[in-house]
C-alpha cells in the first residue's frame, strides 16, 4: 500500500506532545503491524531526520521530495486552532508522482500527488483553499473521499451533508464517501445508494491531534488492500480512533478493535457549563470550552459568562460540564445536586484533587472533558 502524507513537526502545550508526525508520518506508522508492505511519499527539508529513520526502523520504504522549508503545527490545547510555521511557504513544491494498486493521499500544504491507483482514498485535510482528487491529474478506478463537514461544504459548495454527500456519488467523483462528523461518528455512503451510521467508540482519555490521519489509514486499509465493505471500514477505522485517543500508540496493535464500546443514542440536545470568572485565566476556560462545545456542534448554556442564559431553561436531557479550577469542593458539590438528575455529569478537575476522586465523570484532562459532555456518557 503506497501513502502520500505530509512529514510535520507537531507541538502541543497542554497535554505535552513534540513529534515530528503528520498525516503521512502516523498513517504509515499506525499501520505498520497490519500492513506487510508501505511505501510513505513526503516531503522534507532534508532526506534524514528523526521521522525518517523511525519508519525505516518499521520496514516503512520512504520516499522524500524536496521542500524549502520544514513546517511546523502549534497547539495551546488538542482542541485549538493550530499556528502553523511557516505561515506563508515561500515556495511551493513540485507535485509529487504516485502510482500503484492502492494508495492514500493526504492534502500538503507544500505540494500535492498526482494519483494514479485502482483504488485511492482521498483526505484533502483543509476546508480552506480545498483540492478536488483529480484537479491534479489524479486518477483512481475506484475512490473513496473522506471528508469532515466543512470540507464536503467547500467540496460541493452544498450546506445539507447528506445533499453534499449524494451530489459526489451522483456525480461520479467518487465510489464511496465517508463524513466524519465529530462527536456523532461518521456516515458511509456508496454508490449503490446505501447511507449507514457509524459509532464514535469510547475512551478513557481523547487525544485529538492526528485521529483524523488514524480514521483515513485504517479505513484505507481494510477498504483499499483487504477490500472490506465501506462501512465494515469504518467501524473498523473509528474503533482505531478510540484506540489511538486512549494511548497515543503507534503502530496500533492486531487486537486494536477488541473491546472498543460505541456510543449509541443522540448527542445532548445541549450543555449546561459552571465555573468560576474570578480571574482572567478561568473566564478564558469558560470561553475556550464553550467555543470548543460549539464546534462541535451543540449548543451552551453558560450562565456564568452570559447572564441571559438560565440552566433552568433546558430539558433533562442536557449534559453539564464543570470547570472546577477555583471552586470550592462545596460549590462543585452544590452545582451537582441541582443538576442530580441529568445523566451525564463532567468534571475537569486539573488540580487533581484528592476531595475530588471520588466522585462520577472526574477528569484532569481539558479535550477529554469536552467530548465526554458532547457524547453524552461519563468517562
Amino acid at each position: 500500500m503506497l501513502i502520500a502524507g505530509g512529514l510535520y513537526r507537531e507541538v502541543c502545550e497542554t497535554p505535552y506532545w513534540n513529534e515530528e508526525m503528520g498525516s503521512g508520518v502516523r498513517a504509515a506508522a499506525a499501520l505498520s503491524n497490519l500492513c506487510p508492505s508501505l511505501e510513505l511519499y513526503t516531503y522534507r527539508s532534508t532526506a534524514i531526520g528523526q521521522a525518517f529513520d523511525y519508519l525505516t526502523g518499521m520496514g516503512v520504504i520512504v520516499h522524500c521530495s524536496p521542500r524549502s522549508h520544514d513546517i511546523a503545527f502549534a497547539y495551546f490545547h488538542p482542541l485549538s486552532t493550530p499556528h502553523i510555521e511557516p505561515t506563508i511557504l515561500p515556495v511551493r513544491s513540485a507535485p509529487m508522482v504516485v502510482k500503484g494498486q492502492n494508495v492514500l493521499r493526504f492534502g500538503f500544504l507544500e505540494g500535492s500527488a498526482v494519483v494514479n491507483a485502482e483504488r485511492a482514498v482521498y483526505d484533502p485535510q483543509t476546508a480552506r483553499c480545498i483540492e478536488r482528487f483529480s484537479s491534479n491529474g489524479s486518477r483512481a478506478e475506484k475512490l473513496a473521499l473522506v471528508l469532515n463537514e466543512a470540507e464536503l461544504r467547500a467540496y460541493t459548495g452544498i450546506d445539507d451533508v447528506e445533499a453534499g454527500t449524494a451530489l459526489l456519488l451522483q456525480n461520479n467523483e467518487a465510489e464511496v464517501v465517508i463524513l466524519k462528523r465529530g462527536v456523532r461518528g461518521a456516515l458511509a455512503a456508496s454508490k449503490n445508494g446505501s447511507m449507514s451510521t457509524i459509532p464514535a467508540y469510547q475512551s478513557r482519555r481523547t487525544f485529538k491531534i492526528g485521529t483524523g490521519d488514524i480514521f483515513s489509514a485504517v479505513f484505507a486499509f481494510y477498504w483499499a488492500e483487504l477490500r472490506c465493505s465501506p462501512v465494515e471500514a469504518a467501524h473498523l477505522a473509528s474503533k482505531a480512533v478510540s484506540f489511538y485517543c486512549d494511548f497515543r500508540q503507534v503502530p496500533l496493535p492486531l487486537n486494536f478493535a477488541d473491546d472498543r464500546v460505541p456510543i449509541v443514542g443522540p448527542s445532548p440536545s445541549c450543555v449546561i457549563l459552571k465555573g468560576s470568572t474570578a480571574t482572567l485565566g478561568r473566564r478564558y476556560s469558560l470561553e475556550e470550552a464553550r467555543h470548543c462545545i460549539e464546534t462541535l456542534g451543540i449548543r451552551v448554556i453558560a450562565p456564568d459568562i452570559d447572564l441571559s442564559t438560565h440552566a433552568q431553561d433546558v430539558g433533562l436531557e442536557a449534559s453539564l460540564l464543570i470547570l472546577a479550577d477555583g471552586l470550592a469542593e462545596t460549590e462543585i458539590r452544590s452545582i451537582l445536586d441541582e443538576h442530580s438528575e441529568r445523566e451525564t455529569r463532567i468534571i475537569l478537575d486539573e488540580e487533581r484533587r484528592a476531595s475530588l476522586a471520588s466522585l462520577t465523570g472526574v477528569t484532569d484532562d481539558f479535550t477529554t472533558a469536552i467530548y465526554s459532555v458532547c457524547w453524552g456518557h461519563t468517562s
